[in-house]
């Protein structure tokens, strides 16, 4: 049987790149999903899986950034496929600037996304998963969140947050049957898609003297020899497992995939 057949996930941030190649997985896997984000020219991405399998995966305009959006689009992935079993949080924002020059405007928005926006989306989806006695949740982290490798402290601070925020919210919801986990990717080769730039973000350098990942890197890089970059398939079957019964007896962790950069000093 396949890992997820049957099951109906919600993408919040669905537009995303990885969010896309785990749609690839999750349709391979049986799951039926919902794509939430803020503007449908993110949907653009994942055309041709949805003209594949129409039937199982549905769009939605909404941000994270308004509870009301969320609470419809949780309203909505049930009313088309009857319950919701998953939800992966993918929605993020870099920023930019340093601790001297950073606006408060970009700040604001980094919290207000990567932090309360998962709050949000949690929110909403929890009496859907509460009534049934049954949830996955999976928080997209960064390994810029755990160990920092030269990213913006906008986005270094608030990935953090959301790994704590995880934590927080496996606790309170084990009773319910509910498991919530975060994943802490290191640098993802996603050439197959060109980027779309965020909204508001600004051009960062890295302080002199971080540690970097990716092609080229030394000291921060992947131990795993010829391999500086992650696959996005390889992070999107880490998805699925997060987002299936094999993870049962995990919840309140962040899997660090990363080719072993978090173990260095």
């Amino acid at each position: 049987m396949k890992k997820l057949q049957d099951k109906v996930a919600v993408f919040v941030g669905g537009g995303s790149a990885i969010a896309t190649v785990a749609l690839r997985h999750f349709m391979n896997e049986g799951a039926k999903v919902v794509l939430v984000d803020v503007d449908k020219k993110y949907f653009t991405r994942s055309e041709d899986i949805r003209a594949k399998y129409p039937e199982r995966i549905r769009t939605f305009i909404g941000a994270c950034s308004v509870q009301e959006d969320m609470d419809k689009a949780m309203e909505f992935a049930e009313k088309e496929f009857g319950k919701i079993d998953i939800l992966c949080n993918y929605a993020g924002f870099h920023g930019g600037g340093d601790v001297v020059s950073v606006q408060k405007k970009l700040w604001d928005i980094a919290e207000d996304v990567t932090c309360l926006g998962t709050y949000r989306a949690v929110r909403a989806v929890y009496p859907y998963m509460k009534k049934n006695h049954y949830g996955r949740i999976m928080n997209f982290a960064s390994i810029g969140g755990r160990a920092n490798r030269g990213v913006p402290i906008t986005y270094a601070g608030f990935k953090g947050a959301a790994i704590g925020l995880t934590r927080a919210l496996a606790l309170e919801l084990a009773k319910d049957g509910i498991t919530v986990n975060s994943m802490a990717p290191a640098s993802i080769d996603t050439t197959e898609f060109e980027r779309i730039p965020e909204k508001d973000s600004v051009p960062f350098t890295p302080p002199k003297g971080a540690l970097k990942g990716g092609p080229g890197a030394t000291r921060g890089g992947s131990f795993i020899p010829g391999r500086p970059l992650a696959t996005m398939d390889e992070i999107a079957h880490t998805i699925v497992f997060m987002s299936s019964d094999d993870s049962a007896f995990l919840t309140g962790d962040c899997l660090d995939v990363n080719g072993g950069q978090f173990m260095q000093p």
